[in-house]
């Protein structure tokens, strides 16, 4: 039982890493980004090509593949959004061009890699936790122990940083924070940058405890999606809090029911606390996150 908990609150912290990818680019941009998923499969598939394919030192290859996922989050921004930002698009036609830009990434990790998932070596090798009787691997521990610091560190700069305030006011009104000279273009570079950089982290992280492959992006995409609205939508101990009430309850169900439902009673979870509490179990104004 330790054992799968500990896997649920690691996949969990994953989740979380892109739930908070869809609060902030939604608050300081109004978009909401289907592609956030596909940052995870970049960040493993990336670290996983550097690494195995073209041989570099481990330690290159993770950091070229979250450079390569944040470099995923800058193209989105400069071809697509920001373009149809600027013309007022609706919301809707935002949102498809980003599903579309998440399915073409796909693509081109099928065609570059192949159907096959594929794996890393751990970052400790041979390193694990012994815990009544069982062993909890420590590419695991890691997981959780970076996501926490992540979140920290995140809700530090939002909160003291010049930086976070002009997003924290880009979030607010971001017509009242172009007319004090914030620039909710650069803003919202910004936001997707290091929005795909975190989520590329994560899949760098969980990919050598489980697996990467071209399609897993989606999954991501959508327990991510579903962990932002179950813990509150911009507020980022909720993002946590609903990455890993997510992540247990998969992983309890992967378990001791079956993987097939998964997705079943994420959706259950989802709308059962859409309607008793539509704000998120963490739920409140960006400005306090």
């Amino acid at each position: 039982m330790i054992l799968i908990i500990a896997i649920g609150v690691a996949t969990g912290c994953v989740y979380a890493l892109i739930a908070v990818g869809y609060s902030l680019v939604y608050r300081t941009t109004g978009v909401v980004n289907f592609a956030q998923g596909s940052y995870a499969m970049i960040g493993g598939f990336s670290t996983y090509w550097y690494s195995q394919v073209a041989g570099l030192p481990y330690a290159a290859a993770i950091l070229l593949g979250v450079a390569t996922a944040g470099l995923t989050g800058l193209i989105l921004w400069i071809v697509v959004v920001r373009p149809l930002w600027r013309k007022r698009s609706p919301p809707y036609v935002v949102l498809l061009a980003t599903i579309v830009f998440g399915a073409i990434v796909s693509t081109t990790a099928l065609l570059a890699l192949g159907p096959v998932p594929q794996s890393l070596p751990a970052w400790i090798p041979g390193w694990g936790i012994e815990f009544n009787g069982g062993r909890i691997e420590g590419q695991y521990a890691i997981v959780i122990a970076a996501t926490i610091l992540l979140m920290a560190l995140f809700s530090a700069v939002l909160r003291f940083s010049l930086l976070g305030r002009k997003m924290r006011a880009c979030a607010a009104n971001r017509e009242t924070a172009q007319l004090l000279g914030i620039s909710p273009e650069r803003i919202g570079l910004i936001g997707f940058v290091v929005t795909a950089v975190l989520g590329g982290l994560g899949g760098a992280m969980i990919t050598p405890a489980q697996f990467t492959s071209a399609d897993i992006g989606l999954t991501f995409g959508v327990f991510g999606f579903v962990a932002a609205v179950i813990g509150g939508f911009g507020s980022l101990p909720g993002a946590l809090l609903g990455g890993i009430v997510l992540g247990v309850v998969n992983a309890l169900v992967g378990r001791y029911v079956s993987s097939s439902y998964q997705t079943f009673i994420a959706f259950a979870v989802l709308l059962t606390l859409l309607t008793l509490r539509p704000q998120g179990l963490m739920g409140r104004d960006w400005e306090e996150s």
